[in-house]
């Protein structure tokens, strides 16, 4: 399911444009030729030099909070994205080296094998079949009972994971409380994939996340057809 995070400029914006509705409304009438009350002309200099006011703490508001923090969520976000790119790839690199050594002979580590597999469909069309040990996302699951390097490599990927999703949770505002809880499930589903230890019973936790990450699976909706991760990254 994907949840879309709350903008905390809304609310502001909203005020500004209640407030230019009103500036502009008594000004035009103002100006206008129709009949005006007695006490117009008292109270309408106060209050449009308050909402001129409010137009100028908006402006400073944009100027100075606003806008800086929108680059830092802009900037943040896309390193997160690409980070995550990145260490997906990697782990790719490794997912093909292991799956190759498990037998299986129809796949290579070319950069269009990679790319093909870092979309959902391509993995999930490579890795979803096959009934025998060397075949599918059997010949995967087999070498990670031992401590080999792809093992290794996999697992340091995702501590880094971790430490970036923990830098982001620590450095930018998540307003939307559905996003935050993903994110913070997620880093905790990557602290104790850290501690991951090889054999055929020990790794199947870390097993099970790679799959459902590269293939779009989940265990509630099945297959969604995206990385939920991305879309998550998306509405930061």
């Amino acid at each position: 399911m994907k949840y879309k995070a709350r903008k905390p400029f809304g609310k502001v914006s909203l005020w500004l444009m209640l407030n230019a509705l009103l500036f502009a409304g008594l000004l035009g009438i103002d100006l206008s030729a129709l009949s005006k009350p007695p006490w117009w002309d008292d109270v309408v200099p106060l209050a449009t030099s308050m909402l001129s006011g409010g137009l100028v703490s908006f402006f400073f508001y944009w100027l100075v909070v606003y806008e800086p923090e929108r680059r830092k969520r802009r900037i943040i976000k896309n390193n997160l994205a690409k980070m995550y790119l990145s260490l997906k790839e990697d782990i790719l690199y490794s997912v093909v080296f292991a799956s190759m050594k498990g037998g299986r002979t129809d796949l290579d580590a070319s950069p269009d094998t990679i790319n093909k597999l870092l979309s959902v469909e391509g993995f999930k069309e490579s890795f979803s079949g096959g009934r025998e040990a060397d075949e599918g996302f059997y010949a995967f699951e087999n070498q990670m009972s031992d401590d080999t390097p792809e093992f290794q490599d996999i697992v340091l990927n995702l501590e880094i994971l971790a430490r970036q999703i923990e830098f982001v949770l620590h450095n930018q505002t998540i307003d939307d409380q559905n996003l935050f809880d993903f994110f913070k499930r997620l880093e905790l589903v990557l602290l104790r994939l850290r501690y991951s230890s090889p054999g055929y019973d020990e790794s199947k936790p870390l097993c099970s996340f790679i799959y459902q990450i590269f293939s779009g699976w989940s265990p509630i909706d099945g297959y969604l057809g995206y990385d939920v991760v991305d879309k998550m990254i998306d509405d930061i």
